[in-house]
């Protein structure tokens, strides 16, 4: 029988609060795991803890705690949900990355180190791009790749800049804002819910999500905003991996209204990975999978065939 479950690392229980009740939540230390250069990797997990693993690479401005919107749905459908903080967010140690593929090594350290051969990987926004990096240098480790709302690489030929200068002009950036805490971040979040689709900004209205997100947010910019500047300029750049030598299959799902992540870039995967289904949420918007998070689970248990 399912038991339901939450990692210590990634939740400590609290007093019952009413869904309109603006408590705070709380803020708990992530595992580690030192790697073999020395850096910290830090993780959490939440679903079931005897389901099947699935990686989960966040969003380019988020954290580790973006897997708790996905706990509920994660654990009906029987998944381990493993969420890792890449370098410089979070608890994770900073290291440069030239391309998306660098990240990879750290995620199969940690799958030996949980003595887990295989694996689902899912990404949302930016890490869709490191989902896919992961399925290419490591096909072995990979039984299926789940990508919400993804972000496309751009290709060569359109980059303005070169990429140490893109990396310098959005690094000082993204540096200058997410270094922001408390009130501030809600006036970031403020500002990017003006932007998005009826069915976002409702989102943003719920409670829980909204604490979350600033949750999130501030997580992610722990170190400071060196890790979440990295990956922004890695968002705009080339993939250093050749999409099409993916061979696991690909579903890729985005709702109808999503202002953030644009139709082309679904069909760019489309034209470009071998073994690749589209999935479109009418009338939903970004964070769509908030609230179709057991569909998605349920057609990832499907292709599991077991």
């Amino acid at each position: 029988m399912f038991a339901r479950f939450r990692d210590d690392s990634f939740h400590t229980p609290g007093p019952v609060v009413a869904p309109d009740t603006d408590a705070p939540l709380n803020q708990s230390p992530a595992r580690v795991l030192r790697l073999d250069d020395g850096r910290r990797l830090s993780w959490c997990e939440t679903g079931h803890r005897h389901g099947f693993p699935l990686i989960y690479f966040h969003s380019q401005a988020g954290s580790r705690l973006e897997a708790e919107f996905l706990h509920d749905s994660a654990l009906a459908a029987g998944f381990r949900v493993i969420a890792l903080d890449r370098p410089g967010i979070g608890n994770s140690d900073f290291k440069k990355m030239r391309g998306h593929s660098d990240f990879a090594p750290d995620v199969a350290a940690l799958l030996a180190h949980l003595d887990i051969a295989r694996a689902g990987v899912l990404g949302w926004d930016g890490g869709a791009a490191f989902a896919l990096a992961f399925s290419h240098c490591y096909p072995e480790h990979v039984k299926f790749a789940t990508l919400l709302a993804p972000v496309a690489g751009r290709p060569a030929t359109r980059r303005g800049l070169s990429v140490r200068m893109l990396s310098a002009v959005v690094s000082a950036f993204v540096y200058s804002r997410h270094r922001l805490r408390g009130s501030r971040i809600e006036q970031c979040l403020a500002r990017l819910r003006e932007g998005l689709c009826y069915a976002d900004r409702k989102q943003f209205d719920n409670p829980w999500i909204y604490r979350l997100l600033v949750r999130d947010a501030t997580e992610a910019v722990r170190q400071g905003g060196r890790g979440v500047a990295q990956d922004s300029v890695l968002s705009l750049t080339d993939w250093d991996f050749e999409p099409a030598e993916i061979t696991v299959p690909v579903d890729v799902w985005r709702g109808g209204a999503d202002t953030l992540s644009a139709l082309c870039h679904s069909r760019v995967l489309q034209d470009t990975l071998p073994n690749v289904s589209l999935h479109s949420v009418p009338r939903q918007g970004h964070f769509f999978f908030t609230g179709s998070a057991a569909d998605i689970f349920r057609h990832a248990r499907a292709s599991l065939n077991f």
